[in-house]
């Protein structure tokens, strides 16, 4: 299988060196084309959500020869945002809808359902989900204001599926999906739209666990204070109790599936003094849990399923993607094994699988492959190449992401990765660009060791690029989360400006031809890194950057939001002095590099006002900085004509301040 495999992986991945090359600026700026491909239960059929001139249609191709054989296309620019199997001739899809106010298709929370060959089309659940017409007072659907989740496909019913439906909060004349309100479980046909109300969870913010039988047995639910909560009931009529308390198990752990056999469950939670987030299995007869996998450093990213439905592979990331294999020793766990050693050095995760688990379609990517999709057969172990993702790039000409760990002061350690440039500007040592990534403690915020399309952008243009997971990042354990609390202008920036002083001294880069960018608190970081050091840049780069940490309670949406208060009390504070002096506003006249600031005017997050009014201010103190303005975009932009005239712009920044 390993020689098969290898075959396959020499076709689409050259390893040859090409010469220095730039590559289109498009072939970054472009999203991708195929965003994912699912398997239907038995295997003859791929759903594909397929990218096309900015809109995204639903292509149904036949496994054997990948021809298309269905689909749909949504209109006005509107794409499809998520697609599933219900069995093997029909799924269900959702919209994500374009509105005239904003350049981001926004999720409208209906349901769709069609058949293989475009019959039976139906609009099964949303606001417009009514089939009234005139002249008749007769529907059998209604509309619904409220966002959609499905909980289970009902093995034993196949006109129907489980959802959990989630009301919407008005706020002046808009509907929004804040979850605030509980969520009503209700039995869904998926042919004729007609739906039956089961049962209410009782807390806003929840989320259910629900069987192939459809009982409801667990909910996990977050506070306005943002502590999380689980509970059990032995069936859909009995109490919640607390799930510590049904079964003997450590508190702070959160049900996320359920065996085949509906005999154990797996959860999320933390071990360690670092208190690394893993997961668990709980055998709900004998109420013993244990831990998922052995040791690791960093948390799981992503979980691979077995055939039983519980946890065989975790991907983390202590540096490159590295697996973790549960103790089963189980068949899912051998195969990725394999597959593993066969596509060596790069990430490769399990996508979707046949009911039988005969074929799985398998998902590989790094930081040089914006990822490919292989048909693989667990029985002749043999492996098909189906597509390349971003197929336009080839991964010859762009750059390795090098891991980095970079000591502190204060005795941690910073992780991240330097990128050297594809091509060369000059026969000295390359500019610098610091990425500073968003967040900052939410899930997920923290730079991966993965394909990233500006890293590359900006290194086939000549620049190295350094993206480091200072403290406060997520991805290293809640105990280094929690020390970027309250530190966002503080030992958070002394980290990014220490880890650039780093790759100086260690004589990767010019010292002095250095340019900080960001977005969100990227951008607040990229304006305070050159606060704390004015002497260690020559340019900074603010997208939707936060400036005026005032703002964030006055302007920002987050203290509206389900525990948004709770949040912001905990890792900023509200002592004004601090807000003040963690501000870049504060600091204008001290700022001595060039400064662009991008932002989009329907910015909700972090409204245009943090750019408009640091503008202002620079400007008072002679340092005018550039400002890239759109007037449809929201916290980030996404219209591909936009986007090409925002990197432009900021590359056309970099040239000015770094050759």
């Amino acid at each position: 299988m390993k020689g098969i495999l290898l075959s396959l992986m020499l076709l689409v991945v050259s390893a040859a060196s090409f010469a220095s090359q730039q590559l289109p600026l498009e072939y970054f700026i472009k999203h991708g084309d195929y965003l994912d491909l699912k398997l239907s239960p038995n295997g003859k059929h791929i759903a594909a959500r397929v990218r096309v001139d900015g809109r995204v249609f639903l292509a149904i191709l036949n496994a054997a020869d990948m021809q298309i054989v269905g689909g749909i296309k949504p209109g006005n620019k509107d794409i499809i945002h998520t697609v599933n199997w219900v069995n093997d001739e029909r799924l269900v899809f959702e919209y994500a809808e374009k509105q005239s106010y904003l350049d981001s298709p926004i999720p409208t929370g209906e349901l769709f359902a069609m058949n293989i060959d475009g019959s039976q089309k139906e609009m099964l659940y949303g606001y417009r989900a009514s089939d009234e017409r005139t002249g008749s007072r007769l529907s059998s659907r209604e509309n619904t204001l409220a966002s959609q989740e499905i909980l289970s496909y009902l093995e034993d019913d196949e006109d129907h599926i489980l959802i959990a439906e989630y009301p919407w909060t008005k706020e002046g004349t808009l509907y929004y999906d804040s979850r605030e309100r509980p969520p009503i479980i209700s039995r869904l046909n998926i042919y004729s739209g007609k739906k039956r109300k089961l049962d209410i969870l009782p807390y806003g913010h929840s989320r259910a666990l629900a069987t192939k039988k459809g009982q409801v047995n667990f909910m996990t639910w977050r506070d306005e204070n943002g502590n999380g909560h689980s509970a059990y009931r032995k069936n859909n009529d009995a109490e919640w109790v607390p799930l510590n308390e049904a079964f003997e198990i450590q508190e702070g752990l959160y049900p996320l599936g359920l065996s085949e056999d509906n005999k154990s469950i797996y959860l999320s939670g933390r071990t360690g003094e670092e208190e690394v987030y893993t997961l668990y299995t709980l055998n709900l007869e004998t109420g013993k849990y244990a831990r998922a996998f052995p040791e690791h450093t960093t948390d799981i990213e992503n979980v691979i399923l077995d055939t039983n439905g519980m946890p065989a592979v975790g991907i983390t990331y202590p540096n490159k993607s590295a697996f973790v294999y549960a103790k089963n020793n189980s068949k899912i766990g051998k195969i990725h094994k394999m597959l593993a050693d066969a596509f060596e050095g790069q990430t490769v995760d399990i996508a979707s699988a046949t009911k039988d688990w005969k074929t799985l379609l398998v998902h590989v990517s790094s930081d040089v492959n914006p990822g490919e999709y292989y048909l693989f057969d667990s029985e002749s172990m043999g492996a098909e190449f189906i597509w390349a993702n971003s197929s336009w790039i080839d991964p010859g000409y762009l750059s390795a992401m090098q891991p980095i760990d970079i000591p502190t002061e204060d005795g941690e350690t910073i992780h991240g990765y330097l990128t050297m440039p594809s091509v060369k500007l000059n026969e000295g040592k390359p500019p610098l660009v610091v990425i500073i990534h968003g967040g900052p403690h939410q899930q997920g915020t923290r730079d991966f060791w993965q394909y990233d399309a500006e890293t590359q952008l900006i290194a086939n243009r000549g620049y190295a690029v350094l993206r480091v997971n200072f403290r406060g990042s997520d991805g290293y354990g809640k105990r280094f989360e929690r020390l970027g609390y309250r530190e966002w202008g503080g030992a958070m920036i002394k980290d990014i400006n220490d880890s650039v002083k780093y790759v100086i001294d260690k004589g990767y880069v010019d010292g002095n031809k250095v340019c900080s960018y960001g977005a969100s608190y990227g951008g607040y970081a990229a304006l305070m890194s050159v606060v704390r050091d004015p002497d260690l840049y020559k340019c900074t780069i603010g997208y939707v950057g936060i400036y005026d940490l005032e703002y964030v309670y006055s302007e920002s949406d987050i203290p509206n939001s389900w525990g948004g208060q709770a949040y912001l009390q905990r890792v900023l504070g509200t002592d004004k002095q601090v807000l003040s002096e963690f501000s870049p506003i504060s600091h204008a006249s001290e700022i001595k590099a060039k400064v662009m600031l991008i932002h989009g005017s329907k910015d909700r997050r972090v409204p245009e006002i943090n750019s408009e009014a640091l503008a202002e201010k620079l400007e008072e103190v002679g340092n005018a900085p550039q400002y890239l303005q759109y007037s449809q975009a929201g916290h980030g932009v996404f219209d591909e004509g936009d986007r090409q005239e925002l990197y432009q712009g900021l590359l056309d920044f970099l040239d000015a301040n770094l050759h």
